[in-house]
């Protein structure tokens, strides 16, 4: 990555890459003194979500749902009691979050939370998936 911007905001997703080697490299480390607080921002507090499900990102098995449920009613009620039955975490599409059935923390996928469980089970149908199930 190339850019000349004074400050540069870059995200690492700890599973996208392979482990760096353990010896070689020729980066230079650059030691940078502390700087004071300009007052521009404040901590405002920290508040830690209360959830008995595994987390999404290391669930060994995660039940998601997209929007051709229907409602959040309809979400819930299909989707949570399997999930209770198999102690899985819950997901969602990206349109099942923006349709409201679901919390922006459940989301899976490109836009949203990268997971490898051991099972993924997915109840949503939409015509796209089944013209590309037939092959066109």
């Amino acid at each position: 990555m190339q850019s000349l911007d004074a400050v540069k905001v870059i995200t690492v997703r700890t599973t996208g890459f392979d482990p760096a080697a353990a010896t070689g490299g020729s980066a230079a480390v650059d030691m940078l003194a502390a700087v004071a607080d300009s007052g521009k921002s404040s901590f405002v507090g920290s508040e830690i979500a209360n959830n008995d499900r595994p987390e999404l990102t290391a669930a060994k098995i995660i039940v998601s749902g997209g929007r051709a449920l229907g409602s959040s009613d309809k979400f819930t009620e299909v989707l949570t009691p399997l999930a209770d039955k198999l102690g899985a975490a819950l997901g969602a599409s990206r349109a099942a979050v923006d349709a409201g059935y679901a919390p922006n923390d459940w989301q899976v996928g490109q836009t949203g939370k990268i997971v490898a469980p051991q099972l993924y089970i997915a109840a949503r149908s939409t015509h796209r998936g089944r013209r590309v199930g037939r092959g066109r």
